[in-house]
């Protein structure tokens, strides 16, 4: 066999970093996701740009959907997990600021008793 194609080696790159967001996802432990998110997205920027220069023979092509199916379905379920999250802080946030609000519209004053 010759040297992998690079593109093949970007899908290979990109399908165990979702399976391990996904871990991550389950576990709750948000604080990891952002930089393996920011690796996959490096990955998937070079992926558009060789992918139209690199054909695929049928077993690579092959290959290429399997692990396609799998990154799409590791993100879907990443993403229901994440997203009711990110509803949560911003919600949260919101409760914040609104209160930030208020406190300095009618915070205490130094003349009430």
């Amino acid at each position: 066999m010759g040297t992998q194609s690079e593109v093949m080696h970007c899908y290979e790159q990109i399908a165990p970093l979702t399976e391990r967001m996904l871990m991550l996802a389950r576990a709750r432990q948000w604080g990891v996701l952002p930089a393996l998110e920011a690796q996959c997205s490096d990955m998937v920027e070079r992926l558009m740009a060789i992918e139209a220069q690199e054909t695929l023979n049928q077993a690579q092509s092959g290959r290429k959907y399997r692990l396609l199916s799998r990154i799409t379905a590791n993100y879907a379920e990443i993403r229901s997990l994440v997203l009711p999250q990110l509803a949560k802080l911003g919600a949260v946030m919101k409760d914040q600021s609104q209160r930030q609000s208020l406190h300095q519209a009618y915070g205490q004053t130094d003349d009430v008793p």
